[in-house]
């Protein structure tokens, strides 16, 4: 059993993941907020998140600066700067980027961008000596967009989703 705070920071796709029924054996702090980018986050980002003493932090942001027209350069910069602004509130804390979920015809989020990013923020999660949580690959179909039957409108996911999302996370949680 792993009986630390977790902390799960990102946008209305981590915001929409139920914790407290997906993930009931682990103490999680859900700081999602809809229609955050990493611009928001990092302005978000406060010592108030860190009262409860997290030891792992997943990050999952990123989309909504796909759908904002901002370059990778531009959003792994500011990953990066959440992760030390991160570390500068919690310096022990376990620091997790997350990939970028597919998505299904999402015309402003396409998934060859989102694989090239993945494959971007996995080196830049080696440079920075995190472990690097790629989840992209088990929501992708044949086709290498988002299962039908884990989303209803191309982005957001469903609850069969979330429940692969949390059993993910424990397999992840209870690895480390």
């Amino acid at each position: 059993m792993y009986d630390k705070p977790i902390l799960l920071i990102g946008d209305s796709i981590t915001e929409g993941f139920d914790v407290g029924k997906l993930l009931q054996e682990f103490q999680v702090l859900n700081a999602g907020v809809s229609g955050d980018s990493t611009v928001e986050t990092l302005v978000r980002i406060n010592n108030e998140l860190f009262e409860v003493g997290p030891e792992i932090a997943f990050l999952c942001i990123g989309t909504n600066d796909f759908a904002r027209n901002r370059t990778d350069e531009y959003i792994l910069k500011n990953i990066s700067k959440i992760i030390e602004k991160i570390i500068s509130y919690s310096p022990l804390i376990k620091v997790i980027p997350v990939s970028i979920f597919p998505t299904r015809n999402n015309l402003p989020r396409p998934n060859e961008r989102i694989n090239m990013f993945n494959d971007s923020l996995e080196a830049l999660s080696i440079e920075k000596g995190l472990k690097y949580f790629n989840i992209n690959r088990y929501f992708k179909d044949e086709k290498g967009q988002l299962r039908y039957e884990y989303t209803e409108d191309g982005l957001h996911l469903t609850i069969k989703a979330y429940e692969l999302w949390a059993k993910l996370i424990k397999e992840f949680v209870l690895a480390s």
